[in-house]
């Protein structure tokens, strides 16, 4: 039985995941926090994810029996987190170089597995589009595009650049030096260009979307979050995997393998 403490446990993922952790086996629903003063302080978990009560409430501080942290949250708050010192699954994107700096000095001293889409399908296309722009070559053109709800606060999405860079990787680039966010006014294609586009609109769960265009064809891949428990249900088997690891910093290719990776690669 692996107990997990969600942080931010009052918010979209939050839910999901207290709601997924109560349905799955082998799974036990330790604790879950929200910010100080807010309105959810002291509510059963199970209540506030549609469960039905548990006798588990929401705290400001995360349980210290729990055996693993899962968050989808902020930069900023995560790396505020890390100061629990335990095994922790991490969900949120958006962060800079000095935070994954941050979450990589951490993970020295306890087992983090850092992914920026916890959907088993995401991670499995990854090598698709790898294996992809390393056939298909330079002759085709890449274009990403991502499409997310109206209130997602980062973009282009973690995803995005994480099947971006997997582009990249196919043909032999570093993506910092090929990507193009967007298009505006007078600006043609250049060779090897992968362009990134995000899209914001409504109640969209998660899109993303790889077009390899050349002068005789097009090649896509898409994939489609149709609910946000796909991402729960990947963050769950995640925190298994974490639980009993060493020290270290995992990738959810490292999850699925139930090995050592590469967090960028």
């Amino acid at each position: 039985m692996t107990r997990i403490a969600v942080i931010g446990a009052a918010g979209r993922m939050g839910r999901k995941l207290c709601r997924a952790a109560l349905e799955t086996d082998g799974i036990e629903l330790a604790g879950g926090t929200v910010e100080p003063g807010a309105p959810e302080l002291g509510t059963d978990l199970g209540e506030l994810c549609g469960w039905g009560k548990t006798g588990v409430t929401a705290t400001e501080n995360a349980p210290e029996d729990a055996d693993v942290l899962i968050e989808f949250t902020t930069p900023e708050a995560t790396v505020a987190h890390l100061a629990y010192g335990k095994p922790h699954v991490i969900g949120t994107t958006g962060l800079s170089d000095e935070q994954l700096q941050k979450v990589e000095e951490a993970s020295r001293g306890f087992p983090i597995v850092l992914a920026p889409n916890m959907s088993v399908g995401v991670n499995l296309l990854r090598e698709v589009v790898r294996e992809l722009s390393a056939k298909l070559g330079e002759d085709y053109d890449i274009e990403v595009v991502e499409a997310h709800h109206k209130n997602k606060k980062d973009a282009p999405s973690g995803t995005a650049l994480f099947l971006a860079r997997a582009a990249a990787e196919g043909r032999g680039q570093r993506l910092d030096e090929v990507a193009v966010y967007g298009r505006e006014g007078f600006s043609p294609r250049q060779g090897g260009e992968i362009g990134i586009h995000a899209l914001r609109g409504g109640a969209v769960v998660g899109e993303h979307r790889l077009v390899f265009y050349s002068g005789g064809e097009e090649v896509e891949v898409v994939h489609r979050a149709l609910s946000r428990r796909t991402f729960a249900d990947g963050a769950l088997r995640a925190a298994r995997f974490v639980a009993d690891a060493q020290p270290g910093l995992y990738s959810m290719a490292d999850v699925l393998a139930g090995g050592a990776g590469d967090l960028r690669g």
